[in-house]
Order: C-alpha cells, then sequence, then structure tokens
C-alpha cells in the first residue's frame, strides 16, 4: 500500500512526483513522470496519462482520462467519466500520430461525462457544462455547454424486424 491510497487498491509508478494531503482512490492509475500538486483528490477508476501536470487542490472525478502531458492548473474541477484525448487522426500503429494534450487553467470547472478534443484549452475560471462535447478553446471566464444529438439518418428496420411494422403513407 502506497501513503497516498487511503488502503484502496490502485497504481501510482514509482517515478510520480505525489504532493502533501493527496488522496487517490480506487483502481485509479498515475502513471510515469506526473506531478500532481498538494490536495488533489484522483476519483476512483481515474487514468492520469504519464507526464502530466495537476495543481494543488485540483479534483479529478471517478473515470476520468486524461491523456499523457495533460496540463491541470490548481482549484479545477474535473467532473466524472470526463474523456479528455490528444489524437486528431486515432489509427493503431499511426506513424503520423501527433500528440495534442488538453489544458486546464486555473480555477476552471468541467462538468461530467464531458469530452475534450485534442489540443484544447480550458481558460482560467472557465466552466464547461455536463455532457458537453469541447471542439474549440473555451476562453478566460468563458461558459459553454451542450452538442445536441441531432437525428440525422432514419431506418426502419428495426421496427420490422421487431413489430413487424412495413411501412407506407
Amino acid at each position: 500500500m502506497n501513503q497516498f491510497s487511503n488502503g484502496a487498491f490502485n497504481f501510482i509508478d514509482r517515478s510520480a512526483t505525489i504532493g502533501k494531503g493527496t488522496e487517490v482512490w480506487h483502481f485509479a492509475v498515475v502513471l510515469a513522470d506526473c506531478v500532481i500538486g498538494a490536495n488533489v483528490s484522483i476519483g476512483a477508476g481515474a487514468e492520469i496519462g504519464r507526464g502530466s501536470r495537476i495543481g494543488d487542490n485540483s479534483r479529478i472525478g471517478s473515470g476520468v482520462f486524461l491523456p499523457s502531458n495533460s496540463i491541470v492548473g490548481h482549484d479545477c474541477f474535473i467532473g466524472p467519466r470526463v474523456c479528455a484525448t490528444d489524437d486528431r487522426y486515432p489509427r493503431v500503429n499511426n506513424a503520423e500520430y501527433e500528440a495534442e494534450p488538453p489544458t486546464f487553467s486555473d480555477y476552471c470547472s468541467v462538468g461530467a461525462g464531458c469530452t475534450i478534443l485534442p489540443g484544447v484549452k480550458i481558460g482560467i475560471k472557465a466552466i464547461v457544462g455536463a455532457g458537453s462535447v469541447v471542439t474549440r478553446d473555451v476562453p478566460a471566464g468563458g461558459k459553454v455547454y451542450g452538442e445536441k444529438a441531432k437525428l440525422r439518418a432514419m431506418t426502419f428496420d428495426h421496427l420490422k424486424s421487431e413489430y413487424g411494422w412495413i411501412g407506407g403513407a
């Protein structure tokens, strides 16, 4: 058991630097060369990519994924199940892969279930509403939310197979 786990079963790489008062909860993973500040909480099942930096007093929710070299400022809130990405063209064994990790500036707040696309910077004191898909930088003090699900196409095959519905006008 390591000193940051509260008896939780987790993995913290030996090369990671963890500040005083920081807690890493059950099944969370902190990979190599991370620097985590003081009084940080890393929720259950979170994965903090290698080389990432997290400032003091930040809260990383359960199930959060931060790719390698992510930057999280101090006093940030990243809600449960936030998924940050760093690859614009994800392919297996992509020789042209160029990492673009996200940046979460001081005092920002990102709601539960958000997806943060590669290279996005969340500005100081910015707020991202729950469930948002963030495709562009959010300016300091900005508030963004949404990514409405839109009906893009429709097929009636499932109605036919489940209910015997044939269709027609």
